[in-house]
């Protein structure tokens, strides 16, 4: 996987730059996570379920990051295109 942003506080503050509404608005996002989440509560096996719960936001996490990695690829190649350069 490629990063964008190696270092970490410029990642940071470019990531103030992501508006994270396109996730955290998203009814369809928000459905599906509701489903997951209420399928994992019948799981009657704590740690299974804690396991299972942890891996998905891990999983979350990850895709969130790859998709803000290209929002900022694509704003900078917009950026740099409108610039001429």
């Amino acid at each position: 996987m490629k990063l964008l942003y190696k270092n970490k506080r410029v990642k940071e503050n470019c990531a103030q730059k992501v508006d994270r509404k396109w996730k955290e608005g998203n009814k369809l996002y928000l459905r599906e996570l509701q489903r997951f989440l209420d399928r994992v509560d019948s799981i009657e096996d704590c740690e299974l379920r804690r396991s299972v719960t942890n891996q998905m936001m891990i999983c979350d996490k990850v895709l969130t990051e790859i998709a803000e990695d290209m929002f900022m690829n694509f704003y900078d190649e917009g950026y740099k295109s409108a610039k001429g350069g």
